[in-house]
């Protein structure tokens, strides 16, 4: 077989191949031998179909589907011969096949371009990395204060502004109970905006064992058209009272605040808490200077990109924002069943894909850029790398069949999107100490 290739443009190649006209029949007597195998036909036994016979009934069908698969298989060959970095399948432009010649193919592929990247080690960037300041820490600590709360009975007083109460309740409209209007041992936070307001306000001041009811008036566009535009009753009774007390800020209470740190005193743990501050504020600033390092390394290197890569980004980009669009479908079998792909249903409009194009355009770039900086510095994401960010990822979420999750994702592809990604920080973190980067401390605005 031969084979031409003509560079189109930077993203595009010609291929042109000669398949032998003897490899042509070989395949054409072996799907002859295939079909007769199978075929059965009246007057002869299974598998013994003369060929003369084949070729009069499915002639041009086992021609075309030689010709078709010998060409997808010789272009591919071609492709893998040449060293060819194709984003996608070959498109014919044209085939010449006549009886007793060579087939002459010509096709165009979509490639990678070829990358050099430009010098980086003179590029200066500043970040800026918010300063920790006492609030900070009080917050944190105010945060583990909050955590060690204790609920405390009152039985003294009535119910005021801040007091959890533990109340039934029953609704009814017209002397008829309110279908769903009803609860017992119902906790609410006095003047929490989370909480009924007309609830809140009944409460107040009322104490232990006391009953009450309360009148709500429903506008008429309210949800609900069992109660739109009525007046409901609710007959409460507050059982139970109780102010929430917050430990003391003390050696004590940074003792037992958390026992996977085992802070040895009030100010071990002020220091920790300050200094674990100052290493999110210092990794905030090193994403931010990833960020535009990857920004600066495009703005240096314009790189054009196969048409084919930037459609499928942008339709993925697309897929994606109706994802988050819809999430009131989370726990919807019919839904879940086409949320792999939003666009099945209501393909992409040409105003998604426009104003998509452009971050999908910055998206590739400089993901083909810091690859290939990747491959020039030979960063790789080890095995147990990639492992110790799964496993931290599904902590945060709750754990899980680590195994079977991990086994999904390979299959999936979600592992190896995972690795890229975790390729191109590790890429781009080698970076920053390459170039010439400033840090400035300033106060959080």
């Amino acid at each position: 077989m031969t084979i031409e290739i003509e560079t189109i443009d930077s993203c595009n190649k010609k291929i042109k191949i000669d398949i032998p006209h003897q490899d042509y029949l070989k395949r054409v007597d072996a799907q002859y031998v295939k079909v007769g195998q199978h075929v059965q036909l009246p007057g002869f036994r299974k598998g013994k179909v003369p060929k003369s016979i084949l070729e009069k009934r499915f002639g041009p069908e086992v021609k075309r589907e030689v010709l078709t698969q010998l060409i997808s298989e010789r272009l591919a060959d071609a492709i893998e011969e040449k060293g060819i970095k194709a984003v996608s399948p070959p498109s014919l432009l044209n085939v010449h096949a006549e009886e007793g010649t060579d087939i002459n193919v010509s096709a165009s592929v979509e490639v990678l371009p070829d990358i050099a990247v430009k010098d980086y080690s003179g590029i200066e960037l500043g970040v800026k990395i918010n300063r920790v300041a006492d609030k900070d820490v009080e917050d944190v600590i105010a945060h583990y204060r909050q955590r060690a709360a204790k609920n405390v009975p009152v039985t003294d007083r009535p119910a005021r502004d801040k007091d959890f109460v533990k109340i039934d309740f029953q609704g009814t409209i017209d002397g008829q109970p309110i279908s769903g209007g009803a609860a017992k041992d119902f906790i609410l936070q006095i003047g929490s905006k989370e909480s009924f307001v007309e609830f809140n306000e009944g409460a107040t001041g009322m104490r232990v064992g006391e009953e009450k009811t309360i009148r709500i008036g429903y506008p008429k566009e309210y949800g609900n058209p069992e109660l739109a535009g009525k007046t409901a009753d609710y007959r409460i009774v507050l059982k139970d009272i109780q102010v929430q007390e917050l430990p003391a800020v003390d050696d004590e209470f940074a003792k037992s605040a958390d026992p996977a740190k085992n802070f040895a005193s009030l100010d071990d743990m002020k220091n920790r808490v300050r200094q674990e501050l100052e290493e999110h504020e210092r990794k905030q600033g090193r994403k931010t200077a990833r960020s535009q390092l990857a920004d600066r390394i495009v703005e240096m290197n314009p790189l054009d990109i196969p048409e084919g890569l930037v459609q499928e980004q942008v339709r993925f980009m697309i897929a994606e924002a109706r994802k988050k669009e819809s999430p009131a479908h989370a726990h919807d079998p019919k839904h879940e069943q086409r949320h792999a792909d939003p666009l099945a249903e209501k393909p992409a409009t040409p105003e998604e894909e426009n104003a998509q194009r452009p971050a999908a355009m910055k998206i590739l770039q400089q993901e083909l850029l810091v690859s290939q900086l990747a491959d020039d510095l030979n960063i790789e994401v080890t095995a147990e790398e990639l492992d110790k960010e799964i496993d931290g990822f599904m902590s945060l979420v709750g754990g899980g069949n680590a195994q079977k999750i991990k086994y999904e994702w390979n299959k999936n592809g979600t592992a190896t999107r995972i690795r890229a990604r975790m390729r191109r920080e590790k890429t781009l973190e080698t970076l920053l100490d390459k170039i010439r980067l400033k840090e400035e401390m300033v106060d959080r605005q």
